[in-house]
């Protein structure tokens, strides 16, 4: 199987260059679209590790496009913002401050189960800013400290799994997926999907401008989803009357706050209004992310030796940095513009109220995640399509471009492969996997709804279209 998904993707750009230039582009776009069709197939299949599968369209891709534009992702302060921040995730990891965290708000809403539930969210919420990779932030930090919660309580694999421990883990996954729309660097992907709007439709949205659109219908997704759990998958212990005792111990073994503990958390403060205040001091979310790291790293608050065996960093680096460099070689070379007369040659929206448009766009978006194992390969292969659609259309370009933002996250609870985060949850054998498909359509149901109403409703109200 390896070999036949390394055959599909060199044979990707071979089927492309087949066909003859077609009208309105000119033959290096063509070839750019042909490398671009290899390292999204690349994405999807992964015969290899991603980052080898990326460098490999790279190498053979430079017989056709200059290395050079080939690698000019890497030049994207995007792809150095998202490093970096995994990079931070390190010093929460390294300082134990991550875990100080959850144990505090298990002592503040663990005296029951829908309580417990509230504190796991607000703990991955708090850590989101700083935390672009779920997999770190909610599988790494949050999750773990919650499930040893949960063996605690007497809730392991199995036949006590519904104790409590079964809806921790399913809540963690959809807490993860929920916060991730919150702030732009709350997941990696939505960096990808603001330079895509940039490219594309042409719109910049700043950090600062990313948390107030998305404020009101994000973070009502997020405190309303514990409700909705304890509603639809009940633990069969509701109440836990020695909560602080738990914390009081975890807290206890952990001993005093740390010097690098204090420190880490005042630069977290200041990486935070840093970032919320962007626009009037115009330094740029990445500059401020490498100077968090920067500050980390002197302060000796993480180890480089954990920064070098820090996988998902440097994968992303090098498949993101090939991903941006892609789309914006082509977007110069007026590959979207292309495509968007192409769509408007073949479809006809004319008389076809907007709201409708996107929210078939957002079914769509939705829909095909069943085939995609990977949040960055969905966003990477098929949000540019998406936003073509819309700029066809001419729906609001920023209502679009939140709504399948949003939907990027939330999408991959449809299935535990969805996001890289689900399988370390659901590999733990508390949710079968009939329940936990059938949870994540729910949860999709309501995200839709919601964003549809409350989404569109607020940014109506605050005027962007």
């Amino acid at each position: 199987m390896k070999w036949l998904r390394w055959l599909i993707v060199f044979l990707a750009p071979a089927a492309v260059l087949m066909y003859p230039v077609p009208a309105g582009l000119t033959p290096m776009a063509w070839k750019i679209f042909a490398v671009y069709c290899a390292a999204i197939l690349g994405l999807i299949l992964q015969p290899a590790g991603i980052s080898v599968t990326m460098l490999t369209v790279i190498a053979f891709g430079a017989f056709l496009v200059p290395i050079g534009q080939l690698l000019s992702g890497y030049s994207n302060g995007t792809v150095w913002l998202v490093f970096s921040a995994f990079l931070i995730t390190q010093a929460f990891i390294d300082t134990s401050l991550g875990k100080r965290i959850a144990y505090w708000m298990i002592g503040i809403f663990g005296k029951s189960s829908l309580g417990l539930l509230y504190g796991q969210l607000i703990t991955d919420l708090i850590l989101s800013p700083a935390t672009p990779s779920n997999t770190a932030r909610s599988g790494g930090i949050v999750y773990p400290i919650f499930r040893n919660v949960a063996i605690t309580l007497g809730s392991e694999p199995g036949p006590t799994s519904r104790k409590i421990g079964a809806l921790i883990t399913i809540a963690g996954y959809t807490f993860s997926l929920s916060t991730s729309a919150v702030f732009l660097t709350a997941c990696a992907p939505n960096i990808l999907t603001a330079g895509f709007a940039k490219d594309i439709l042409k719109v910049d949205i700043s950090w600062m401008q990313w948390f107030i659109y998305m404020s009101v219908p994000a973070l009502i997704a997020c405190f309303a989803t514990p409700l909705i759990l304890y509603r639809i998958y009940p633990p069969e212990l509701k109440d836990i009357p020695n909560h602080k005792e738990l914390a009081e111990q975890g807290l206890k073994e952990m001993g005093p706050m740390s010097r690098k503990e204090k420190l880490l958390m005042l630069f977290f403060v200041l990486a935070i209004i840093g970032w919320a205040t962007g626009s009037i001091t115009h330094i740029s979310a990445t500059h401020i992310a490498l100077l968090f790291f920067a500050m980390a790293s002197i302060f000796k608050l993480l180890d480089w030796k954990n920064v070098l065996n820090n996988n998902g960093a440097w994968n992303t680096l090098i498949w993101y940095g090939a991903v941006m460099g892609f789309s914006g070689i082509l977007a110069k070379a007026k590959f979207f513009t292309w495509l968007a007369k192409v769509f408007g040659d073949s479809l006809d929206f004319s008389g076809v109220n907007p709201i409708i448009v996107m929210g078939i766009l957002l079914a769509i978006s939705v829909v095909v995640r069943y085939v995609f194992a990977s949040m960055g390969a969905y966003v990477a292969a098929f949000v540019p399509v998406l936003f073509t659609v819309g700029l066809l259309a001419k729906v609001p370009a920023l209502p679009l471009i939140l709504l399948i933002a949003a939907s990027s996250a939330y999408g991959c609870l449809l299935t535990h492969y969805g996001g890289a985060v689900g399988p370390v949850m659901f590999g733990t054998g508390y949710v079968p996997q009939k329940t936990w498909w059938t949870i994540g359509a729910i949860m999709n149901v309501f995200n839709m709804v919601l964003y549809m109403t409350v989404g569109l409703g607020f940014w109506k109200l605050i005027g962007i279209w």
